[in-house]
């Protein structure tokens, strides 16, 4: 636009075609409808847009706390819980996991699980989880695992293929291998000197089965 002019007077006709399509691209409605009734739709669409917010706001609220009790049970339940990758290497791992590992949790993520396994396991757990690799399953296998201190846990695996991701649950079950050990030292004991006793011995069973030593056999004269 030349600067000279803006002291010409506006053109009458381009002003009335201006008007025209003014007046044609409002909705009618608008013009006629009282200012009273727009303000009070107005009024209407804030309170429902208020009330939407305040219903995001809360679903919002809820969903922070259904996470927040989602971590605490996946942080501090019993058992310690592990997601590996394909490859075998540890994505995810719960405060539970981390300390029965006893190791500070970002040396433990992005590290195999299976440096973790004594060696004479080692061979065992790749062969275990192979299967699990390609179908979803669960499997069960018992472990020895090393601590960051060098001491040995008998551990409990339940491992969930899910690819390509697979979960494992991991329980201390050193304590129960401990009594299982203990046991059996006392059954091949009281077996021993059950069957090496110079006084005839016998048991029955609660089937009726009947179990005698060899010095009881030698005074009634029978065979076992």
């Amino acid at each position: 636009m030349n600067p000279n002019d803006t002291n010409n007077p506006p053109d009458p006709a381009l002003r009335a075609q201006a008007e025209t399509q003014l007046a044609n691209s409002q909705p009618h409605e608008v013009t006629t409808r009282p200012a009273e009734e727009l303000l009070h739709e107005l009024r209407v669409h804030q309170i429902e847009l208020e009330m939407q917010n305040e219903a995001l706001r809360q679903a919002q609220q809820a969903l922070e706390e259904s996470r927040d009790r989602f971590v605490d049970l996946y942080e501090f339940a019993p058992v310690g819980y592990l997601t590996l990758t394909a490859e075998g290497m540890i994505a995810e791992i719960n405060l539970t996991a981390v300390t029965l590992l006893g190791r500070e949790r970002d040396k433990l993520l992005n590290k195999s699980l299976r440096s973790l396994v004594i060696a004479a396991d080692q061979d065992r757990w790749v062969r275990h989880i192979m299967p699990i690799k390609q179908q979803p399953e669960t499997s069960r296998i018992e472990l020895s695992l090393k601590r960051s201190d060098g001491k040995v846990f008998q551990a409990q695996l339940d491992c969930v293929g899910n690819k390509p991701l697979m979960r494992v649950s991991l329980t201390d079950i050193s304590e129960r291998v401990r009594t299982e050990a203990l046991l059996r030292e006392s059954e091949d004991k009281f077996k021993y000197v059950f069957d090496h006793s110079n006084v005839g011995k016998s048991i029955t069973s609660p089937t009726g089965e009947i179990h005698v030593n060899q010095a009881f056999c030698d005074m009634l004269g029978y065979s076992k």
